[in-house]
């Protein structure tokens, strides 16, 4: 008879590996998160209990005239080389449930893409990049261009031209599970993988040569534009927990509603994980096979 091979217990192996040996940073460990909102340029919101982003102007039809996006500040004194070998994961989890399918997607003709999220990380030498979370407002943050005009992002110059002091990452968009439900449960992970050598890394290893504070900021913009032709992608918030979500808000269909995040299991993080999953799986498979006649 023809044997094979099956492979079994793998992914509770591997989630333990990497659980095991992981460097997580949150933002309660001497980082910040806040909200920056173009529309209130000197107002602070660090003690908000959601981080979030939206695009809109009234000039395309919005309700109201809103920039705003999210800044996460990470203190990185104790990455070491070893970490930064590692990829990294920029974790945020779901505070609000109120996204229908139509909010991921572009459902107008012809379709889009699924909408979802720009990260950038900030010259961790620029002036003012170890910013205070109790201080901080859009007209003093670093990487910024105040200039009222809701219909462009205030990371961008009037030309079109990124603020030199910031670094594209990449984009995060939403799976298309969540096109299927329309819900997001609260306490879910967003995550955004970034291999070793990326601008991140790259960041990290700067802030922890050139300065003495660091810190590292990673900004968060929904992807979309203000002059979006998807209605239900004006004037809509995507809202996020911050480290001042002491608990989260109760979502009878999700295992994390009303849990505690007095210890930050919930608040932005940055996550160091030991080796890309492809790896662990080809490093550990040979030790799970078992042979079925």
């Amino acid at each position: 008879m023809k044997k094979a091979f099956v492979l079994v217990g793998l992914a509770a192996v591997v989630l333990f590996v990497a659980d095991a040996k992981a460097l997580t940073i949150t933002t309660n460990m001497g980082g910040a998160d806040c909200e920056m909102r173009e529309v209130n340029p000197t107002t602070n919101r660090g003690t908000s209990t959601e981080i979030a982003s939206r695009v809109s102007a009234k000039s395309l039809g919005a309700s109201h005239d809103h920039q705003s996006l999210i800044y996460l500040k990470f203190n990185v004194s104790s990455v070491t080389e070893a970490d930064l070998m590692k990829d990294i994961i920029v974790r945020t989890t779901i505070r609000n449930t109120n996204l229908a399918p139509g909010r991921y997607k572009d459902t107008v003709e012809p379709i889009g893409p699924n909408t979802g999220w720009d990260y950038y990380v900030l010259d961790p030498t620029t002036p003012g990049a170890d910013w205070d979370e109790l201080t901080i407002t859009p007209s003093t943050a670093p990487g910024l261009y105040i200039d009222g005009d809701f219909t462009t992002k205030p990371i961008y110059d009037f030309l079109g031209d990124l603020n030199p002091e910031l670094t594209y990452l990449g984009q995060r968009l939403y799976d298309d599970e969540y096109l299927v439900s329309g819900h997001l449960a609260v306490g879910a992970p967003f995550d955004f993988v970034l291999s070793a050598g990326s601008a991140l890394h790259q960041a990290i290893a700067k802030s922890l040569q050139q300065t003495d504070h660091k810190t590292v900021t990673v900004v968060m913009y929904i992807a979309h534009n203000a002059d979006s032709d998807n209605p239900q992608w004006i004037n809509f918030n995507y809202l996020f927990n911050s480290k001042e979500m002491l608990v989260l808000n109760n979502d009878p269909a999700s295992p994390w509603g009303g849990m505690s995040n007095a210890n930050g299991e919930f608040s932005p993080s940055l996550i160091f994980v030991p080796e890309p999953a492809t790896l662990v799986l080809l490093g550990l498979g040979g030790l799970f096979l078992r042979r079925k006649s």
